[in-house]
């Protein structure tokens, strides 16, 4: 791992996960261009070190890999936090990426012919910049009425690392997402009392693996199939897969199919093996979504309430790109930049990681970094030619000699 210490480069990229990681790897390996990676953390990935402690990768490490490097096998078929954070790490050393730690990005402005970067290390300039802060930058929790009130203790997932603290205590987790269900299971597990999960749009709960087959392989497979003829197939097995109809336990029917809601809604199914078995025993209660917060209770949505002493928010994320590029005029509605997973916004601003994967996160990441390094080397290659040709103000000792086309392409992009 390498620190850069001039203020000039090539391309800067803002984010050291993995989005960040496989766009430095490729531009450096497939096209020369050593690109610098800024991150206001103190280590790379850091919202794979700051997971709970039981955390385990949703997706088969086999397929879940960064280009140019696999997961190691002895990390299992769903790799653990420690795994990832030891790949990531070995990632960074063997890719010999370039990163600056601790250096915070606030705003990004256009000039002539390159970007400036105001950063908490001083200003920064390159002709191209990537956006990869990711999807996870800022935890979010609702603004529910009274919740100011509420004289308990309310966290976000984010800040969640164990459920030691919990013991014999109350809990209302509020998500229906992976991250809620693995936090109610390991309160269930540990001795927390009463635990209430309160669910606003119905899940779609998948098994981990349908025999010897994880169930990711088999969303993988079905990629290239519509959600018209993938989802009904889907809802006949739901009841087989399960054994019963979960609705009796509070798990109503999603809105959407199960691929559909993965392109429509970006959100992912919910492996429930262990939420299940809880819900069924008894010791986790399934509720609605929450309406207002009280000094000591919560009202639901279908009128009654619940009084915890804890409220756990697995409520999601922001991107939190305003104050960095909003005033370009290139986020949507989401505060997400235009485009999609990963794209070009115009004049050498490109982003990777935002939006709704097209498949798992990390295998969406390994695809689009290559085509997306391939792009920035493009642009830079043609911005290059573009200046060498420009026409050049005459001196008084004569034209200015001019750079031809094949001196441009072969030669070094600055």
């Amino acid at each position: 791992m390498t620190t850069e210490a001039r203020n000039l480069f090539d391309a800067i990229v803002i984010g050291a996960g993995p989005s960040g990681l496989a766009v430095a790897r490729e531009l450096r390996h497939r096209h020369g261009i050593t690109a610098l990676i800024l991150d206001r953390a103190g280590a790379p990935a850091i919202s794979w070190r700051t997971r709970y402690d039981n955390f385990r990768l949703n997706t088969t490490g086999f397929l879940s890999h960064l280009p140019g490097q696999r997961i190691p096998i002895a990390a299992g078929r769903w790799p653990t936090r420690e795994d990832m954070v030891a790949y990531f790490d070995s990632y960074v050393e063997r890719q010999n990426i370039s990163l600056r730690f601790g250096c915070e990005v606030n705003r990004i402005d256009r000039t002539a012919d390159r970007w400036r970067l105001d950063t908490s290390a001083g200003e920064i300039q390159a002709p191209a910049v990537v956006l990869a802060t990711g999807n996870y930058r800022t935890p979010v929790i609702p603004p529910w009425p009274g919740l100011g009130d509420f004289t308990g203790e309310v966290t976000h997932s984010a800040g969640f690392r164990n459920a030691r603290p919990y013991r014999d205590r109350d809990v209302l987790v509020v998500g229906a997402g992976n991250s809620a269900a693995d936090i109610a299971v390991q309160l269930a597990d540990n001795d927390a009392n009463r635990i209430w999960l309160s669910v606003r749009t119905p899940p779609h709960l998948v098994r981990r693996a349908l025999g010897p087959i994880p169930s990711d392989v088999f969303l993988e497979l079905s990629a290239r199939v519509p959600a018209s003829v993938v989802d009904p197939l889907i809802a006949r097995t739901h009841r087989l897969v399960w054994g019963t109809d979960l609705s009796v336990y509070g798990f109503q029917r999603p809105p959407l199919g199960l691929k559909a809601t993965v392109e429509q809604r970006g959100r992912i199914p919910t492996f429930a093996d262990e939420l299940v078995e809880a819900v069924r025993a008894g010791r986790i209660e399934v509720v609605p979504a929450v309406k207002s917060v009280g000094p000591t209770c919560v009202t639901l949505a279908d009128g009654s309430s619940v009084t915890p002493d804890v409220i756990i928010t697995a409520t999601g994320f922001s991107p939190d790109l305003e104050g960095l590029v909003g005033h370009l005029g290139v986020l949507d509605d989401r505060g997400n930049p235009r485009g999609g997973f990963a794209g070009h916004l115009g004049d050498g601003l490109f982003t990777i990681g935002y939006g709704i994967p097209p498949n798992s996160p990390l295998r969406s990441i390994r695809r689009h970094a290559t085509r997306l390094a391939r792009d920035i080397a493009r642009y830079l290659r043609d911005s290059a030619l573009a200046r060498s040709e420009a026409p050049q103000p005459v001196s008084e000792t004569g034209p200015p000699r001019v750079r031809g086309r094949r001196a441009a392409e072969q030669g070094r992009l600055r």
